[in-house]
């Protein structure tokens, strides 16, 4: 498994790309940088947009709380270790979602 600095490292490194993400998602909801248009067909088009941008911040947010969470783990000494049976989290698992709490088979129980 890597260091634990390495991969408290790489998790901020995420977290601070889903926070620059929510940032850019966020200026362009909120129109900072370009005024609502003024057809009606056009803000149409706009507010759909604008729920796509809202879909993507939510999952940004759900990724930066589940990044809060892993680097928590990290300080407390359990990263790594699935809550749910206490089994090791395969390396090849957190190297692919670095932020995984549960194993695969108990991340499968709770879908």
């Amino acid at each position: 498994m890597q260091s634990i600095n390495k991969i408290e490292e790489k998790l901020k490194t995420l977290r601070a790309d889903y926070m620059s993400r929510r940032d850019a998602i966020h200026k362009e909801t909120w129109h900072t940088e370009q005024a609502v248009e003024k057809d009606f067909a056009e803000q149409v088009t706009q507010r759909e947009n604008d729920d796509v941008l809202d879909a993507l911040d939510d999952d940004a947010k759900q990724a930066v709380m589940q990044i809060d969470n892993a680097l928590l783990r990290i300080k407390a000494g359990n990263y790594g270790i699935c809550p749910s049976c206490g089994s090791p989290i395969p390396e090849q698992r957190l190297d692919a979602i670095p932020y995984a709490e549960y194993c695969v088979s108990c991340a499968d129980k709770a879908q």
